[in-house]
């Protein structure tokens, strides 16, 4: 019985925003409905709503600059680039793996380790040079190879065996 009471109390406070926020709009309505507590007279004006919405933007403000302005001289790109010059590949280690324990399936080679978009796949028996080998936290090995054909990837170190 006990816990049904939790339960209860729990499901009426979830329940408690529910209802002021779909009753807000009507309260807003109300509260500027509302006459002014003061006395009117016959002379006198009734006050205006408490609440006013007013447009938030105003129509006479420009959003956007017209094609004929010139852009300010700090958006001016500058008088000239560098153009960068080309990563050299990184060189294989002279190490050569031979991909395994697979089961006949084959490995994926990826462009990052774990979670990288798979480039393609590597056959069993399939022999590879190592690049690089990286031990990232929670998903073991890593190891960065190169086929014969020019392809670079990563695949995990359990399929990555010393080369016969």
């Amino acid at each position: 019985m006990g816990n049904l009471l939790k339960v209860l109390f729990a499901i009426t406070l979830l329940g408690v925003p529910l209802v002021v926020i779909s009753a807000l709009p009507r309260f807003f309505e109300l509260a500027g409905s509302v006459p002014a507590t003061t006395r009117q007279t016959a002379e006198t004006v009734p006050a205006a709503p408490a609440f006013r919405l007013i447009d938030a933007t105003p129509a006479s403000t420009r959003k956007f600059a017209s094609l004929d302005e010139t852009p300010p001289p700090t958006l001016a790109p500058p008088a000239t680039t560098a153009t960068p010059g080309a990563t050299p590949r990184p060189q294989p280690t002279g190490e050569r793996v031979t991909i395994g324990n697979t089961g006949g399936q084959g490995a994926v080679l990826r462009a990052d380790p774990v979670s990288g978009r798979p480039l393609g796949t590597l056959r069993e028996n399939q022999v590879v040079d190592v690049i690089e080998r990286r031990a990232v936290p929670g998903s073991g090995n890593w190891v960065h190879v190169r086929t014969n054909e020019g392809l670079d990837g990563w695949v995990i170190g359990l399929v990555a065996l010393p080369a016969r």
